[in-house]
């Protein structure tokens, strides 16, 4: 063991107490902060000073400094990473707000080009149709008119085909 490992483990061995209640006063969890982590960064420094053969003349006040020190560190450190988590989910919002801003107008524009075709369409598919758009089954449609299951099936299925003609007309260029 050199002299620094000697020195340290007779400081830590003399002052872990002080150490850990300097560390409770802080409340270190209401940061999200360990206990542990922050008494080995205090470990850490304390050796790095030692190492550097600087003397501590008054070791209580100087590792009481190196605490207040390390909670305020890792407490900035916190503060940036969540900084940085915010600012990057705040950027990510504004560009999804765009994208849906796009895609919102999109689907208006698709929204306004179904329900003109589906008005068009003859009155009992257009019944049909409307309300399997609505999200209703064949079988609910066909229990809602008192229709076979059949008929109704037959309405749909013919209606959606003239729906997606009149939108494939309106919607490609003429071949001229």
């Amino acid at each position: 063991m050199t002299d620094t490992e000697a020195e340290l483990d007779r400081i830590l061995r003399k002052f872990a107490g002080f150490i850990r209640l300097h560390l409770h006063k802080f409340n270190p969890r209401r940061f999200g902060l360990d206990d542990e982590d922050l008494t080995q960064e205090v470990r850490i420094k304390i050796w790095k000073v030692l190492r550097s053969e600087k003397e501590i003349k008054c070791p209580a006040s100087y590792i009481k400094k190196i605490i207040d020190s390390t909670v305020i560190d890792q407490i900035r450190k916190i503060k940036r990473e969540e900084n940085v988590y915010n600012y990057e989910l705040e950027r990510k919002t504004s560009e999804l707000r765009e994208v849906y801003a796009n895609r919102s107008a999109a689907g208006k524009e698709l929204r306004n080009l179904v329900e003109r075709a589906a008005e068009s369409l003859i009155d009992s598919r257009k019944r049909v149709v409307k309300l399997f758009l609505m999200n209703m089954t064949i079988e609910e449609i066909a229990e809602y008119f008192r229709w076979s299951r059949d008929k109704t099936r037959n309405l749909l299925y013919r209606g959606l085909s003239d729906l997606r003609k009149k939108i494939k007309d309106w919607t490609e260029p003429d071949a001229d």
